[in-house]
């Protein structure tokens, strides 16, 4: 069930008073279901700007567009109707309280016609970037955001299971996306991270989706998956074997992990992500939806990062905790069949 998780909001109140920010119009529906706690169809980022999300500091409210209060752990005075207007829209903003006062205001994203409409409703406000100020916000993570991300990871990792146990000779790549679709949903979620990819491994390349090709008794097939749970990412890539695995599967996994290791050493705070990006591995954050991490940025306790190796075909991917110490591994899916 959603929750209205208080830590968040705090979080958020801090930062906007640090950045002398008094309101927050919100777009992206990672950040509105990081500070509301509601279960909203998941739109990110392929849909011009809407303001689906309202924060006022001095009033440490959190204010959502919604026609429905299912689903939604806020107080109906909280929640602004939809429209087809944008000007309808922008009333309802001014009409928060605490809007109209705002001096400066933070938007996570913005098209032409609403700059314009927010200017008229608000003539002496600065806006100012409000997407760093939330991903400065969601980068550390609580022990009850690292629960629900194991839990997401769970449901990827349990639909993974049932997929690859459908990788026999004749199945076709896509025939393992539906057999994984077909998992996450009877496990109760229907919302992917991202496209599920199954595809073979062709001289020691795997493509970036799903075709139409038949799998072959030997071939090496990368599975690359992600959910989003209750708005958490749960994420993780394989390679898998069709077949009994060989001695030679088992040695590419070996020497792939053995090149991946040096990349996990560095998993710990004061590590920078450029250090960890190279021309085989990739990195990313991990939370309400794809938290996209700059090189300088600097890893520390409480960050939850994604990070692919792949070398000659071989591809993995992990979700890890960093510590204080270095980096828990939050994945735990087997690397090779027993």
């Amino acid at each position: 069930m959603p929750a209205f998780d208080p830590e968040h909001l705090q979080r958020c109140l801090d930062e906007m008073k640090r950045r002398d920010v008094d309101v927050l119009v919100l777009g992206r529906e990672a950040n509105a279901r990081y500070l509301s706690g509601a279960t909203r169809l998941w739109l990110a980022g392929t849909r011009p700007f809407g303001p689906g999300c309202v924060v006022v500091r001095d009033r440490a409210t959190v204010h959502l567009l919604s026609t429905t209060d299912d689903l939604v752990p806020l107080s109906r005075e909280q929640l602004f109707p939809m429209s087809w207007n944008p000007a309808t829209i922008a009333g309802a903003l001014a009409a928060i309280p605490g809007v109209a006062d705002a001096r400066r205001v933070g938007v996570d994203g913005m098209t032409p016609l609403f700059a314009q409409l927010l200017r008229g409703l608000l003539p002496e406000a600065v806006l100012v970037d409000g997407e760093d100020l939330l991903a400065s916000v969601r980068r550390v993570k609580s022990a009850a955001d690292v629960g629900a991300i194991r839990a997401a990871i769970g449901v990827a990792e349990e639909a993974l299971r049932v997929a690859l146990s459908a990788l026999v000779p004749g199945v076709r790549e896509r025939d393992l996306v539906g057999a994984y679709v077909e998992a996450t949903g009877g496990l109760g979620v229907t919302t992917p991270e991202f496209d599920a990819v199954f595809h073979v491994v062709d001289d020691d390349v795997a493509g970036n989706f799903a075709t139409e090709r038949v799998v072959r008794d030997g071939d090496l097939v990368v599975a690359s998956v992600g959910v989003l749970s209750h708005g958490w990412v749960g994420r993780l890539a394989r390679t898998w074997p069709c077949g009994k695995p060989t001695k030679a599967h088992r040695a590419a996994v070996v020497e792939w992990r053995a090149l991946r290791n040096p990349l996990l050493e560095q998993l710990r705070p004061g590590t920078t992500v450029a250090e960890l990006r190279t021309q085989h591995s990739a990195v990313r954050g991990v939370g309400t939806g794809d938290e996209l991490l700059d090189d300088d940025q600097v890893l520390e306790p409480g960050m939850v990062l994604a990070a692919r190796f792949g070398h000659e075909g071989v591809a993995g991917e992990d979700t890890f905790l960093v510590t204080e110490s270095g980096a828990t591994m939050l994945t735990t899916f087997p690397y090779m069949p027993a």
